[in-house]
């Protein structure tokens, strides 16, 4: 790879210090991304939305090696190091970060998160939230977050209504 062309490189940061790290990384004068999602395995009685990095821990840094130094973002407050394979730098393909963007919401600046993909038939098992542990077989989607399920309760079969998310696709 051509070491004048700007490239994405991953930085790896100290735990829940990412928006720490973006933010002293661009002090510094080096462009970042840092995708943003809303917890969906979150607690139901937490309030609010929980925003959270999509990959904990893990921030993108785009940089020419050759001519802004990356010896600086090692000492940088909320960062480890940056991702290496022995000693050379990873370069994050720009296809990946495109990739990722291209489901930035334009109006929260969030990433958007979709439901696993399932079909009606399959066997499904709901992962966190008062239903945590239950299996069913998934009917239909109901609207685009929450999923009608046939499940198994005190004996009767019933429909039950979650959140799509909160789905584990089980053979």
């Amino acid at each position: 790879m051509n070491e004048s062309q700007p490239s994405w490189f991953a930085v790896y940061a100290k735990p829940r210090q990412e928006k720490v790290a973006r933010e002293h990384l661009e002090r510094q004068g080096f462009r970042c991304f840092l995708p943003l999602a809303v917890n969906p395995y979150q607690r139901l009685s937490q309030r609010g939305p929980k925003i959270e990095p999509l990959f904990p821990r893990y921030l993108f840094l785009h940089a020419a090696p050759d001519q802004q130094s990356l010896s600086p973002v090692r000492s940088t407050r909320g960062v480890c190091t940056l991702v290496r394979a022995g000693m050379q730098l990873l370069h994050v393909p720009d296809a990946i970060i495109e990739a990722i963007k291209q489901r930035l919401d334009p109006h929260s600046g969030l990433i958007q998160l979709d439901p696993v993909p399932v079909e009606p038939g399959d066997t499904v098992k709901v992962f966190d939230g008062p239903m945590a542990g239950l299996h069913g077989i998934f009917k239909q989607r109901k609207g685009k977050d929450r999923a009608l399920l046939l499940m198994s309760l005190l004996g009767t079969e019933s429909t039950v209504e979650v959140d799509a998310l909160l789905l584990q696709k089980t053979s």
